[in-house]
């Protein structure tokens, strides 16, 4: 066991002992592995010998390395194979054999006619749990179509609910269907892991970005369902609680969620504004949606005389929820951040000093975590626990079937 496997194991986090294999890039995968990395799984990530993780390649660089791949490759151990020769991969399927859980996130098809698609690794290890992410699964009229988040999040409809209803939809900022199908992924594993106990058996699971989406269109989606009409595009407000969204105050931005009459009370005690709260017309949730306009038109004045600490103040004291709308430097900055231990500090041998954000499942994650790896770092570590003689693993590597990270080696 290597040193980084025993410091993984002294953890002794719930996931302590489960091997994954990871064909996965970018970001729609690699931050599936990642949580079960950060659960104290065992993750070998497989790279080409040419080239690794596309992420390694997305700018900005520090000292060479990407911050896309540092954000989601800790806790994982790289091997380079070249899988279109039979000998690289008969070391995947080497590393098959033994997996709980294997993950891959090419095209449809890839996996199958490289010898490593689910019934290539069912027929050595019945056993195994095998995740495929893709853009649109492996079904349906949309399977093969080529799918990054921005179409993702096209076709879902979770881009027509983003925006105002005056300018075209919006893509939301964050790659939301890149994360949101690694977190289905994860909790369909642990899901299948959990059932294997009692069967003994593992499974396939299809995970599609367009599915997580669907899914995401949360409340959006029950309202089409209900009435059979698109909600409007608010913006960073509701299409029916009043008033809810940002404002502009005196030296920034504030964001208020009005949700219940008696945040409304609460809104025009903190504001001044007894005349509005006293009308009975605005008591009611309904009340106000119906007089939307007269609504933000009193308010909004009154929001912009004060300072965003001032109103948070006040706004708070009156049991009305609001933020002031930080930025992400302001967001990780925050008190807040560090006491809830949100932030980890890892050490890389290229990329230098790197501050992570943390899984917000603190109580069952593994105490200490790995820097991501240099490309085809492990490569050696791992044919040794594969059992491969010296002179195997230095023929491999003579042949270019396999490939080691050397300490002159760039960019990896």
């Amino acid at each position: 066991m290597s040193a980084r496997q025993d410091g993984a194991a002294a953890d002794a986090a719930p996931l302590h002992g489960i091997r994954v294999v990871d064909f996965t890039h970018v970001i729609a995968g690699p931050f599936a592995t990642q949580v079960l990395g950060d659960l104290g799984a065992s993750v070998v990530k497989i790279e080409g010998i040419d080239r690794g993780d596309i992420g390694r390649d997305m700018a900005p660089m520090k000292n060479g390395q990407s911050h896309y791949f540092v954000t989601f490759n800790r806790n994982k151990r790289s091997i380079a194979l070249d899988l279109k020769s039979a000998a690289g991969r008969n070391v995947a399927l080497a590393l098959l054999r033994d997996a709980d859980v294997v993950i891959e996130n090419f095209a449809p098809g890839v996996m199958r006619r490289l010898g490593l698609g689910y019934e290539d690794v069912r027929a050595i290890n019945p056993a195994a749990v095998y995740c495929s992410i893709s853009g649109f699964g492996q079904t349906g009229p949309l399977a093969h179509k080529r799918s990054l988040d921005l179409i993702a999040q096209a076709y879902s409809g979770i881009m027509s609910a983003n925006g105002t209803a005056d300018a075209a939809p919006l893509k939301i900022g964050v790659p939301i269907g890149d994360t949101a199908s690694s977190l289905f992924a994860a909790i369909g594993i642990l899901a299948a892991l959990h059932r294997r106990r009692d069967t003994g058996a593992g499974q396939f699971i299809d995970v599609a970005m367009y599915d997580s989406l669907l899914t995401l269109l949360a409340n959006h989606g029950g309202y089409f369902n209900a009435t059979g009409r698109q909600p409007e595009r608010a913006g960073s407000g509701h299409y029916f609680t009043v008033p809810y969204g940002t404002f502009e105050a005196a030296d920034g931005e504030i964001a208020i969620a009005v949700m219940t009459d008696a945040n409304w009370a609460g809104l025009c005690q903190a504001l001044g504004l007894d005349e509005l709260g006293a009308d009975p017309a605005l008591r009611t949730l309904q009340g106000r949606a119906a007089q939307r306009e007269r609504v933000y038109a009193a308010v909004r004045p009154a929001i912009a005389r004060l300072a965003v600490a001032e109103l948070v103040e006040r706004l708070g004291a009156a049991d009305v929820p609001c933020a002031p709308v930080n930025d992400i430097g302001a967001a990780l900055e925050h008190p807040h951040t560090a006491a809830r231990d949100m932030l980890l500090h890892l050490e890389h041998p290229r990329y230098g000093a790197i501050r992570a954000t943390s899984m917000p499942l603190r109580d069952v994650m593994r105490e200490r975590h790995q820097a991501p790896p240099l490309r085809g770092e492990h490569t050696a570590e791992v044919l040794r626990e594969l059992g491969l003689a010296p002179s195997d693993i230095a023929a491999l590597l003579a042949a270019g079937h396999a490939w080691q990270h050397a300490p002159a080696s760039e960019g990896d």
